[in-house]
């Protein structure tokens, strides 16, 4: 059965130009795509901010726009969890080049066959991953670690119900916040090349210098960021054998081809951990 899939771009109402773009390169998208009005400030009243704990948690504090950030994309998940009747949401931000012919309702299955409820389209940085299976000629793999950025990423209702309920507590930057699997329960899964890009243009995210930190405040802040690290590591110690499994339900690389609606079979992968 195809899976209903919710598209929003995120948005500031007055990047007029930036919503030009967007609407000429979605215009042939396949699926209806709505624009979400970014907000400004930590709008979303379920989120809690305290500048003393991200402090000791973080190392700095967050910008007027970085809290903004946070409060448009827990806003949007939280919406779709609540209200909407479609199976997926599709995010995006207006700082990207969407491959719109990238199939969404065929990878959107794949998600569902494998039991992803979360999956990014984009990632900022270089982080060391696994190679566990294939989606037509592109690869999909699992992150070690965070490689940041919210360009967009496709969730389940499973996802958002994860992530609205793990993500209230604003400690990080929204990227790393949900990224964190250790506490989210939600491996960092990915396509690779990836389908979306970022487009080279001036942020509108400026990051917030909060000060340097007491000595109590740094001792806090070594603690806690050693022990997310062994968490981090003992949990993807754990997801080795979800790993092993998830390579078994489809490794079949697939050429595209023109027209054709089963591409072909050319290569059976094997298990491997790279």
């Amino acid at each position: 059965m195809t899976k209903s899939v919710e598209v929003v771009v995120i948005s500031l109402l007055r990047a007029a130009e930036r919503r030009r773009l967007i609407s000429e390169e979605f215009a042939g998208l396949a699926q209806p795509w709505s624009f979400f009005d970014a907000h400004t400030s930590l709008a979303n009243p379920a989120l809690k901010y305290d500048e003393a704990r991200i402090r000791r948690a973080f190392g700095r504090t967050l910008s007027g726009p970085e809290l903004g950030v946070w409060s448009s994309h827990y806003t949007v998940i939280q919406r779709f969890l609540d209200e909407s009747r479609n199976d997926y949401l599709l995010v995006f931000e207006d700082d990207v080049i969407f491959d719109t012919a990238f199939p969404v309702s065929a990878f959107t299955a794949l998600c569902e066959e494998c039991g992803i409820h979360y999956i990014r389209l984009f990632g900022k940085h270089y982080a060391d991953a696994r190679r566990l299976s294939f989606f037509y000629d592109r690869s999909i793999i699992r992150y070690k670690s965070s490689p940041a950025g919210t360009q967009s990423y496709l969730v389940s209702k499973e996802g958002a119900r994860r992530l609205v309920n793990g993500c209230r507590a604003v400690e990080a930057t929204v990227d790393l916040v949900m990224d964190a699997f250790w506490k989210t329960g939600l491996p960092i899964y990915s396509v690779f090349p990836f389908p979306v890009i970022e487009r080279f243009s001036p942020t509108s995210v400026p990051m917030q210098n909060g000060g340097d930190l007491t000595g109590a405040e740094r001792k806090v802040f070594t603690v806690n960021r050693a022990r997310n690290r062994l968490l981090k590591i003992l949990e993807n110690r754990k997801l080795t054998a979800a790993d092993r499994q998830f390579r078994q339900k489809s490794l079949d690389f697939k050429q595209i081809n023109a027209g054709d609606e089963r591409p072909q079979v050319l290569v059976r992968a094997h298990s491997r951990d790279d």
